[in-house]
């Protein structure tokens, strides 16, 4: 937190409050004890106390990932209240943290309010435990039953004012209810510090009696930092993203509600950005995830260094971030807020050598003037970054209108459940055919949602979604069963065809997939041979050890296995070849555009002769001209797909070509008069009976 970066008028008054009231309480203490009586009867061990405070206050136990600190402050600082007066007690507290924060180049303001409220909480209680009995140990009094309650309320009220002071600057400083934001922190905080405190009484009495135990003490502070620091370790985990290091959806939903709280008491606006990359896919697919993952971890580290110091950066998964803006006079400050982190992300990034350069559409909802509620605001957000992939500015502020523009990904998202269990989701099929012939081969069964509202959806509007739930196990059996059923009544009209269906990468990490996969075939009655899986290569090389092992089972079943847009990740086709790949889809990007890009060319002969070397049948895509056609067949690939042949289409209107057999007036191949393309298994010498 960065105090002067406020924006309330009442948090610097606050703050100067504090300073000035811990400043008088500890003049007025010094002043009315001596010099000589500072340190007790027990100097040395008030020296001790003293050493250990300040070292603990210098190197405190860091969290294990998450840059947070823990320490054992309390303990040394109540030790030295049991053996010396409270005046020099607060002298090494003060004196000690505005050392340590000077070293750390904290901000003069910063330090003060932290030494001074330091020294009013452990004053107050102090006070408090002396009016109840006398806390010094060192002046040969035992500890009794009135003493001990005497030391816990003592603990209790310093613990309590610490925690209260704290806790209104968090809240100021974020526009947050401070009653909220107090019993949150009190709740964190209660278990290590209690103990801590606990052990205040132990180490005061063990000093004066029995100091060669100090030591087994000071192992037992660090059993209890180190278990505290793991406890808060796994909490920043569950609460922050493990790829970014910026807060996650979970905690972005906690702080936008205490968020919206605050700003509803007080009558005040606030604001939330959603962000969605525009251009990140396509390095993801060129260079691989590892560089997409430096790129998101670039664009969060930007985010978060951009951002007011009452706004909250969250990544709400794959490449949509979040925004939070507190404090909003009026909604077009948002806008700016916006645009100005639009220039930031928009700057070219230098990835390990590598230039690279992203976009970004984000989408602008305003509370309350758009919603009084988290899910109100981040559906118009998310329909507001839809909107804003199609303007000039990529920045765009949710409008009443804007509902009949279409859905955005969370809109989307929430629908999709529904949508599986209503059986929304229908397909259409493209065929490829055989280069030399012009024969269908099979056909490619493609994904389409009839979204009641807003049509025909198709997969690239869903399906990344999808991807990061666990909806894609039954959108892929849904299709699955409607691709194998529509194969099976094809045969049953005498069309002799196979049919491809696309598998994502949950589907081919999960060990169960090629059990629920038999099942399917086992039911329609198909033999595994008339079945084509595609995958990406991207999908392998994420966890090849699972993935060949899915791969291995699927391949038992007599399925075929060919890898899709091949050339967009960042596999070899030796790596592919130890999974036993059946074919290779080179990717439209390098097809389509072919005649007027020779690297491009370059890129598609090196495939096939590569693929051909290692036995593997290659089919381009994107095949929409005759030139390009000619330059396939030039290539030698064995098959392609495109709109050459036939756009996709329902079954119905495919079943015309699909009987005719073969593509209608291809010229003939001037190299060589082609054999007939091999043809699956039929179901009967498979062993299958239908």
């Amino acid at each position: 937190m960065t105090l002067s970066r406020r924006r309330l008028p009442i948090l610097p008054l606050y703050l100067a409050v504090v300073i000035a009231g811990g400043a008088s309480v500890l003049a007025a203490m010094l002043r009315a004890t001596p010099v000589q009586d500072l340190a007790g009867p027990y100097p040395w061990v008030f020296a001790s106390f003293a050493l250990l405070l300040l070292a603990t206050e210098a190197r405190p136990m860091p969290y294990l990932t998450g840059g947070g600190e823990v320490t054992a402050s309390w303990t040394f600082a109540f030790a030295m209240l049991f053996v010396a007066p409270p005046a020099g007690c607060l002298a090494v507290v003060v004196a000690c943290s505005l050392l340590v924060d000077t070293i750390r180049s904290k901000s003069l303001l910063r330090a003060a309010f932290n030494a001074s409220q330091f020294a009013l909480s452990l004053a107050a209680g102090a006070y408090v435990g002396y009016h109840i009995a006398d806390l010094a140990l060192s002046r040969g009094q035992h500890p009794d039953l009135v003493w001990l309650v005497a030391a816990a309320t003592a603990s209790a009220v310093a613990f309590g004012l610490n925690s209260l002071f704290i806790g209104v600057v968090l809240a100021l400083h974020g526009g947050l209810p401070v009653g909220e934001v107090l019993r949150r922190s009190i709740w964190v905080n209660a278990g290590m510090d209690g103990v801590l405190l606990a052990l205040a009484p132990i180490f005061a009495r063990t000093g004066v009696n029995a100091w060669i135990l100090l030591p087994l003490l000071l192992v037992t502070v660090w059993i209890i930092l180190r278990s505290a620091s793991i406890a808060l370790n796994n909490r920043h985990e569950a609460t922050h993203d493990l790829l970014t290091g910026i807060p996650n959806r979970r905690m972005f939903e906690d702080h936008a509600a205490l968020l919206l709280q605050g700003t509803a008491r007080a009558g005040s606006k606030a604001g939330l950005i959603h962000l969605d990359l525009d251009g990140f896919k396509g390095i993801n697919d060129r260079l691989g995830h590892y560089y997409g993952d430096l790129v998101l971890k670039e664009v969060a580290r930007r985010l978060d260094d951009n951002r007011r110091a009452v706004d909250h950066v969250s990544r709400l998964g794959g490449d949509e971030f979040a925004v939070l803006l507190g404090h909003l006079t009026k909604p077009a400050e948002a806008l700016d807020v916006a645009q100005r982190l639009l220039a930031v992300i928009e700057q070219p990034m230098d990835i390990e050598g590598v230039p690279l350069s992203v976009g970004a559409s984000l989408g602008v909802s305003i509370y309350p003037d758009h919603g009084e509620d988290l899910t109100t605001l981040m559906q118009r957000a998310d329909l507001a970054t839809y909107e804003a992939k199609g303007s000039a500015t990529n920045v765009v502020m949710w409008r009443p209108d804007a509902e009949s523009n279409g859905p955005g990904k969370l809109a989307l998202l929430a629908d999709l459940s529904g949508a599986v269990e209503q059986h929304q989701l229908d397909l259409v099929f493209q065929p490829k055919a055989d280069v030399a012939t012009g024969i269908i081969t099979g056909v490619e069964a493609l994904v389409r949602w009839r979204h009641p509202v807003h049509g025909t959806i198709t997969p690239g509007r869903f399906m990344p979604q999808a991807e990061q739930t666990e909806l894609i196990a039954q959108i892929t059996d849904q299709v699955l069963d409607q691709a194998i059923g529509q194969c099976v009544a094809w045969h049953d009209a005498g069309i002799r065809v196979g049919v491809a269906v696309n598998a994502s990468a949950r589907n081919l990490h999960d060990l169960r997939f090629p059990a629920r996969l038999q099942d399917l075939l086992y039911r329609h009655h198909l033999d595994p041979a008339w079945l084509e899986l595609e995958i990406t290569e991207n999908t392998v090389m994420a966890d090849p050890v699972r993935t060949a092992s899915v791969l291995g089972h699927l391949r038992a079943l007599g399925v075929r296995l060919s890898v899709d847009d091949f050339g967009t990740g960042y596999s070899s086709l030796a790596n592919l070849r130890t999974l036993t790949i059946d074919t290779i889809k080179i990717d439209r990007s390098f097809v389509t555009d072919m005649t007027s890009r020779p690297g491009d060319l370059a890129i598609a002969r090196s495939v096939v002769e590569l693929g051909h070397n290692l036995g593997l049948r290659i089919v381009a895509e994107g095949v929409e001209t005759m030139e390009v056609f000619e330059l396939v067949r030039q290539l030698g690939c064995d098959e392609f797909q495109g709109f050459l042949l036939s756009p996709p289409a329902p079954a119905s209107e495919l079943e015309p070509m699909l009987r005719r057999g073969r593509m209608s007036d291809l010229p003939p191949d001037p190299r060589t008069t082609p054999a007939a393309p091999p043809v699956p298994l039929s179901p009967i010498s498979r062993g299958v009976i239908r």
